[in-house]
C-alpha cells in the first residue's frame, strides 16, 4: 500500500476473489475517508471526467474492511488481472467523490501520449525531453527505448517515394578567395590536416572544407585549416582547448580532451626560413668582424 503526496490516495492489489465478485475491499486505515453508512458514492474511473454512482458498504469490524460494489464491468473492460495495482484517490471526500484507476492502464495511456509527443516533436530539445519522460514511465534505458521506437516506426510505416530535392552543388568555402583555396588544396592534396581524410568528387577533385580558427580574423593562411566535414563539425561544436602553435601556425589542439596533431607543413617551412635568415645574419656578422680585423 502506498499513499500519494498531492491528493491523498492509496493502492491495493487486485485479488482473484474480489475480481470474481466485482468489488474492491478497502483497508481499515482509510475508513474515516469513506461514508460511515451504507449508500452510494461517486466514482470516476482512470483518467475520465464523468462520475458514476456505485454502492458502498462501510467498514465491517467482522471482515475488517469497507467495500465498493459494481466494478465487474470496469474489471472486464480494462482487463484487470490478479495482482494488478489499483489506485483509489480522494477527489472530494465531502461530496463522496473518488477516483479508481488501474495503474497499468493509466501508465500505458501516459506512455502512448508521450510517444505521440516524441514523434511529433519539432526540435531535438523537445524530442529529448519526451524520450526522458518515456524512459521514466517505462523504467527503460534511453538506448533500449530508441531501439524499440525505431523498430515500431519501421513496422508501422509504409515505404513510399518522397519528393527528391536536388540541392545546388556547393561546398563550404567560407568566403575564402579562390586563389587561396586552390593553393591550400595543392599544399595539402585536399586532405584534412587533422585526420588526412578526403574523397574524390565526381569531377575528379578532392573534397575538403575550410575552417577559420578565429571567425573574426580574415583569410590569412595561418588562420585557415583544410578539413574534412567530420573534423569541421568537431571544430565548430566540440570543446576545443590546448592550442599548440609553432611560429603562429597551429600544430596541435585538444578536441573533447583528446589530443590531435595538426599537419602543418607551413610551420616547418616558416621555421626553416627563419633559421636560414638567422644563419645569413650570423654569417654577415662574422664576415664583418673578419673585415674589421683585416682593416
Amino acid at each position: 500500500m502506498s499513499v500519494g503526496t498531492e491528493k491523498q490516495r492509496f493502492t491495493i492489489r487486485a485479488s482473484a476473489s474480489r475480481l470474481e465478485k466485482g468489488l474492491l475491499a478497502l483497508p481499515q486505515k482509510f475508513r474515516d475517508k469513506f461514508p460511515s453508512e451504507k449508500g452510494q458514492i461517486h466514482v470516476v474511473f482512470d483518467d475520465e471526467e464523468k462520475a458514476k454512482a456505485l454502492t458502498f458498504h462501510p467498514y465491517d469490524p467482522i471482515v475488517k474492511e469497507s467495500r465498493i460494489f459494481g466494478l465487474g464491468r470496469w474489471f472486464s473492460r480494462r482487463g484487470v488481472r490478479e495482482g494488478d495495482l489499483i489506485s483509489i484517490t480522494f477527489e472530494d471526500v465531502d461530496r463522496r467523490v473518488y477516483r479508481i484507476a488501474l495503474d497499468r492502464f493509466v501508465r500505458e495511456r501516459e506512455e502512448q501520449k508521450t510517444r505521440k509527443k516524441l514523434h511529433a516533436a519539432r526540435t531535438d530539445t523537445d524530442a529529448t525531453q519526451e524520450l526522458n519522460t518515456l524512459s521514466r514511465l517505462t523504467r527503460k534505458r534511453r538506448r533500449e527505448l530508441a531501439e524499440e521506437e525505431s523498430l515500431r516506426i519501421a513496422q508501422e510505416s509504409v515505404r513510399q517515394p518522397r519528393p527528391r530535392i536536388v540541392p545546388r552543388a556547393a561546398e563550404r568555402h567560407e568566403g575564402v578567395p579562390p586563389g587561396t583555396r586552390v593553393l591550400l588544396r595543392e599544399l595539402h592534396d585536399g586532405r584534412c590536416q587533422l585526420c588526412s581524410f578526403t574523397f574524390e568528387k565526381r569531377n575528379g577533385e578532392p573534397y575538403f572544407e575550410i575552417h577559420h580558427l578565429d571567425p573574426e580574423v580574415g583569410h590569412h593562411p595561418s588562420n585557415l585549416l583544410v578539413v574534412c566535414p567530420n573534423c569541421h563539425a568537431q571544430l565548430e561544436h566540440a570543446i576545443i582547448t590546448d592550442f599548440k602553435w609553432a611560429d603562429h601556425w597551429l600544430v596541435g589542439l585538444t578536441i573533447n580532451a583528446k589530443c590531435v596533431a595538426v599537419r602543418q607543413p607551413l610551420a616547418n617551412d616558416s621555421i626553416r626560413t627563419g633559421l636560414l635568415s638567422l644563419g645569413v645574419v650570423v654569417a654577415a656578422i662574422q664576415v664583418g668582424r673578419v673585415l674589421l680585423r683585416l682593416g
